[in-house]
């Protein structure tokens, strides 16, 4: 079995992430989470940007920086949305296991919500 040291992740995975110790409204528990941080950094960094998901409901869904995970969007079994609102960065030891993976498509979905959530321009993609 491996360590957490030892989970490899790339961007666009989902990954069941430690985030407790928490402060405020930060996500709590181990929870699932995509990785959003680019592969050079998962590959070689000590730290994990990632976003994290809450239960799916159709008013969250429809929120500008939410991404609906459900299939086929990802490979994920639970009805789950990615908050753009929340994104975290993480020592990579908080990181349990891969739970899934993003659909390409739902990825550039994701880049549009943090661009909306950060007030950034994003250029519309194929």
């Amino acid at each position: 079995m491996k360590t957490r040291e030892e989970v490899e992740f790339r961007c666009g995975d989902v990954v069941w992430l430690s985030c407790d110790p928490s402060v405020g409204v930060e996500p709590r528990k181990t929870r699932t989470c995509v990785v959003v941080s680019n592969d050079i950094a998962n590959r070689h960094g000590q730290a994990v940007t990632v976003v994290p998901t809450q239960a799916y409901t159709k008013e969250r869904a429809a929120r500008a920086y939410m991404v609906d995970l459900r299939a086929p969007a990802s490979t994920l079994r639970d009805a789950r949305v990615a908050n753009g609102s929340m994104i975290t960065t993480y020592d990579r030891s908080r990181v349990v296991s891969r739970a899934g993976k993003l659909a390409p498509a739902t990825m550039r979905q994701l880049e549009t919500a943090l661009a909306v959530h950060l007030g950034m321009d994003h250029p519309t993609g194929p």
